[in-house]
């Protein structure tokens, strides 16, 4: 399969997908598979265009053959929602900015300076990635200021002819936001509501560095149940309409990552042990799945990063001795 990065074969093509009325699922083809990032495009009658998530800059092409596959034209964006601003989720923002000049960036108030000047998260990725960088990601590049605007907790949008609400919910990173349509019963939720491939049942927490925080994700998901979604449209894995034991899923499974990382370091694992070990639960938990799910599910939420993530927490709350 071609990769997303040259904007030929498969992926020029455009893969957009209803999801409800004026939704597309758009597959952004990370590493040219399908099924690892996906953005998600609102429209009207009118043409208004909203998009939820950008994706990195190197899925760029296949983001834009997607929007023209829905039927409009990129330049004609208008408003950006980013969930946080992981490159996964949002590298792609300021390339796709310079190229539509209207589009207005919304984002979580801890996040938006680092949409203005994103030096130091790209410091930050770099010390994780190294020079996979620019094959990952592509350019990062800064927004003027003006068009990126912080988001309010509870703050009512109006996006391409409906009202969303958008609603901190951190855990995963403290600059975490849902965006809850109460029309559709839809929530938009980045990482919040974890990864799942399509096609199975495994819900898996996301717990990378550096901010995984159990207790704030659990006040997140509790938030959440409090909605009564009827749709969960995840960023890694795309929409399911299981929302009720799709949730009950993943607060036990982050405890059960948790705890295995707990017995792995005591037990005086290292960091490529227990990276070895969290594939294999992730395996496990796909169970007859197969590789392309599991392939998949490790480039939306990588064994390496939870184990950092883990190591860090559990360190930090003195759970472990630091090395």
């Amino acid at each position: 399969m071609t990769d997303a990065t040259d904007g030929t074969g498969e992926w020029a093509r455009g893969d957009a997908v209803a999801v409800d009325d004026g939704v597309w699922r758009i597959d952004l083809g990370f590493r040219g598979r399908r099924g690892v990032i996906a953005a998600y495009l609102l429209a009207d009658a009118d043409g208004d265009l909203t998009l939820i998530e950008s994706g990195p800059a190197a899925t760029l092409p296949a983001l834009r053959a997607g929007i023209r596959a829905a039927g409009f034209d990129p330049a004609r964006l208008t408003r950006l929602l980013l969930t946080h601003i992981h490159l996964d989720h949002a590298g792609g923002a300021g390339v796709l900015a310079r190229a539509a000049s209207d589009l207005v960036v919304r984002v979580h108030p801890v996040g938006a300076p680092h949409m203005v000047d994103p030096a130091k998260l790209v410091a930050s990725a770099t010390r994780i990635y190294g020079d996979r960088m620019d094959d990952l990601w592509g350019e990062v590049a800064p927004i003027p200021a003006g068009r990126v605007v912080a988001l309010a907790d509870g703050e009512a949008l109006s996006v391409a002819g409906r009202p969303l609400a958008a609603l901190f919910t951190p855990g995963h990173a403290s600059h975490h936001v849902a965006f809850w349509d109460a029309g559709q019963a839809t929530a938009y939720t980045g990482d919040v509501a974890g990864v799942r491939m399509a096609g199975t049942d495994y819900v898996c927490p996301p717990a990378s560095p550096p901010e995984l925080d159990p207790e704030a994700w659990a006040a997140s998901v509790a938030r959440l149940r409090a909605l009564a979604p009827r749709r969960l449209c995840l960023t890694h894995g795309g929409p399911f309409l299981d929302a009720t034991p799709h949730l009950d899923q993943l607060l036990p499974n982050l405890a059960e990552l948790r705890a295995l990382a707990l017995a792995e370091l005591r037990a005086g694992a290292d960091a490529a042990a227990l990276t070895a070990a969290i594939h294999d639960r992730m395996a496990a938990k796909l169970g007859a799945a197969g590789p392309d799910a599991l392939q998949n599910l490790e480039w939306a939420t990588p064994s390496y990063l939870a184990a950092a993530g883990l190591t860090r927490l559990l360190v930090k709350r003195g759970e472990v001795e630091q090395d």
